[in-house]
């Protein structure tokens, strides 16, 4: 439309005829006032599109990212750096580059069939050079672009990140970003402030610099030369038409609107057909985060296949361990079938050495398995450990060193363990094995519980970002949140898993990820108590009163009729005469920086106390290394008095006071180590008085 107005519009013009051109004028400003909300609303639709597609796509991979356990086991093996980048960055930039140019794609053929039609009407040659002109320029960008998209995938690999935990670099990519040693530097000024590690810090972060300006440099340079070209090819295309047409108008056979028009259209159809060039920046930055993006799915896909593959193998180990000792082959249930007719010999009868061997060659590594929420009460019921071990040999992962080697053990329920041993014996590690962290190894490991009723107390618990309610409800605040309103897409929840349910610590990601049933969560009330009960009433004390600097923080997390607490909580004096609790659990600070490490521990004892369902088995990992012994044996006290069954790894002689059995684990001289276990008769007196 507006190529046709601008034609008359300027004959009018050339021809000085007044009258008609007053009439292309306000032709031209109704073409205005249709087309410019045609434009308007273009523009927002497409940034809409982007936006809803960015929201799902980061949903999908956060689901992803965080189901089975999959964001560890990529920590872990250092093979994808930055995914807080990928997912927050990187797909950004993905849907509004994929949106912008599936529509630029979309206009240009629109166009391209518009105007071909409009400029081969006009003058044949012209469209002829048009089409050399842009397949010539296109093939020249592509080329000078290889180096551009070479520079760009560097110079996308060194983008500064979100500010992340401090931790290991996990490689020379992640190492060479500026800003990831400026937040290594902020999050552990004190340390390098007491060793004096100022100039060190110093010239590391010189290093890293100039890595980073190496590469920008590169891109630059890139783009420079390639500048060269785009710039007198655009520039080029301001005279080439006029240049083609001009003849015609000199020998009248043309008006000169024509002239306009032709501009107007060659224009057009070039940018149509030259996408390539005037998008080469685009599309190599595009490129660059389709490979970041695309490394990222493979990696999380890769590890959720080999959770499926090794979840059908111990179902099919399982079946096999349940078949009778008169059991056929034919008689096993699908995936187990094969397995069974390697087992079951010719006569029918079972050989149970023979079924345990083929349940090992099914799952490679450690063998772990949890309990459904059935199968839990009966286990209660019954009086069963709490914890088994059969032959765990553990080993660092990526096929390291082994750790230990054929340990058996047993924990029964209600009782208590402590592990102790020189550094680099394998303590914590038992704790990662047995929490399905590690999978590498050999073995088996059975819990006497479900996945959520197994908790674990780090040496430095994490502090989320929230208020303290959020704090002491952690890790069950959200998921019970969404366990009362279901799922958005009004899905049921899954069932329990079977109680023979199998899998290596590697497959856990479908029983990880299943809802718990809906607990109520504690009221503020009872939070308040176990506060107090794990000496943390100064915290109420501190942020309960009204004019408090710490903002409110939406929810209040009161359930009414909450169920039985893992210990019976005392009444406890109220924080304040002036203060509430509630108003003390909705302050919102740093918790990680005001918080001592004294305090952080107890706000660990305080999430496994608070804890909905009622833990069965607590795995605390030298979780009262900050505390004094007076306030580690109220801990250890209130505790025991819950009936929590628990494992300790610790190096304090005043732990054997608090645990019924004693694991020593000492080197044996040959790189392995060897396992003690033995009763402590005085924490058993204790436990049973």
């Amino acid at each position: 439309m507006f190529n046709f107005l601008g034609r008359d519009f300027f004959t009018a013009l050339s021809e000085k005829d007044e009258a008609q051109f007053q009439i292309q004028l306000i032709k031209y400003l109704a073409g205005f006032a249709l087309g410019i909300p045609v434009f308007v609303f273009k523009s927002y639709y497409q940034s809409k599109l982007a936006l809803e597609w960015r929201q799902w796509m980061t949903e999908r991979l956060l689901s992803d990212y965080l189901a089975g356990r999959a964001f560890y086991q990529l920590q872990q093996s250092g093979e994808v750096d930055n995914p807080d980048q990928r997912i927050a960055s990187d797909v950004a930039t993905f849907t509004d580059t994929a949106t912008s140019l599936s529509l630029t794609l979309l206009n240009a053929a629109i166009d391209l069939v518009s105007f071909s039609g409009i400029l081969f009407a006009i003058y044949p040659p012209l469209f002829a050079a048009l089409l050399a002109y842009s397949l010539g320029g296109t093939a020249a960008s592509v080329y000078l672009g290889k180096g551009k998209d070479e520079a760009t995938a560097r110079a996308c690999v060194y983008a500064p990140p979100a500010p992340q935990p401090s931790g290991p670099v996990r490689g020379p990519a992640e190492a060479g970003l500026p800003s990831y040693g400026l937040v290594r530097v902020r999050e552990n000024a004190e340390s390098i402030a007491f060793y004096g590690g100022d100039a060190e810090e110093r010239e590391l972060l010189k290093q890293r610099l100039q890595a980073a300006v190496a590469n920008y440099l590169g891109l630059l340079t890139a783009s420079r030369n390639l500048d060269f070209f785009t710039s007198f090819y655009r520039y080029l295309i301001q005279l080439l038409p006029a240049a083609v047409v001009a003849p015609l108008f000199f020998q009248g056979k043309i008006d000169f609107g024509v002239i306009n028009q032709s501009q107007s259209a060659f224009n057009h159809i070039l940018n149509d057909v030259s996408l390539v060039i005037y998008q080469i920046e685009a599309l190599a930055g595009f490129s660059a985060v389709v490979d970041r993006l695309g490394e990222f799915t493979e990696a999380i896909g890769a590890r959720k296949e080999a959770a499926e593959r090794l979840a059908a193998a111990g179902a099919a180990a399982d079946a096999v361990r349940a078949l009778p000792a008169t059991a056929t082959a034919a008689e096993a249930p699908g995936a187990a079938a094969a397995t069974a007719s390697a087992v079951v010999g010719g006569d029918g009868a079972s050989d149970a050495d023979a079924a345990a061997e083929a349940e090992a060659a099914a799952l490679p590594g450690i063998q772990l398995r949890f309990l459904s929420e059935e199968a839990q009460q009966e286990a209660s019921a019954s009086g069963a450990p709490a914890l088994r071990v059969e032959g765990l040999t553990v080993m660092t992962p990526r096929g390291g060193a082994a750790l230990m080697r054929n340990l058996d053990l047993e924990v029964p329920s209600g009782s208590s363990l402590l592990v102790m041993g020189p550094s680099g014996a394998g303590k914590t590690s038992l704790l990662r094995a047995v929490a399905g962290l590690w999978s590498e190894g050999a073995g088996r490991i059975e819990v006497g519980a479900t996945r959520g009723s197994v908790m674990f107390l780090p040496q430095r618990p994490y502090m989320v970002l929230g208020s303290l309610r959020d704090q002491a409800l952690y890790p069950r605040r959200h998921s019970q949140d969404d366990a009362s309103s279901g799922s958005g897409s009004g899905e049921a929840a899954p069932e329990a898993a079977p109680a023979s349910a199998s899998s290596s610590a590697a497959s856990l990601s479908e029983q990880a990820t299943q809802q718990q049933p809906a607990y109520e969560l504690p009221s503020d009330e009872e939070v308040a108590a176990v506060l107090q009960r794990v000496q943390l009433g100064h915290l109420l004390r501190r942020y309960g009163s009204s004019g408090g600097a710490a903002p409110s923080h939406s929810g209040n997390g009161n359930g009414s009729g909450a169920p039985p607490s893992a210990s019976p909580a005392p009444s406890a004096p109220s924080a304040s005469p002036a203060s509430s609790p509630s108003c003390a659990l909705d302050a919102v600070v740093d918790w990680s920086s005001v918080l001592s490490l004294g305090e952080q521990q107890r706000l660990g004892w305080a999430r496994l106390l608070l804890a909905r369902p009622t833990p069965r088995l607590a795995l605390l990992d030298e979780a009262t290394s900050g505390l004094d012994a007076d306030t580690e044996a109220a801990l250890y006290k209130v505790l025991r008095d819950s009936g929590i069954t628990y494992v300790s790894v610790g190096h304090r002689a005043s732990l054997r006071d608090y645990h019924s059995a004693l694991l020593q684990l000492r080197p044996d001289g040959e790189g392995g180590v060897v396992a003690e276990v033995r009763q402590l008769e005085r924490a058993a007196a204790a436990v049973q008085a």
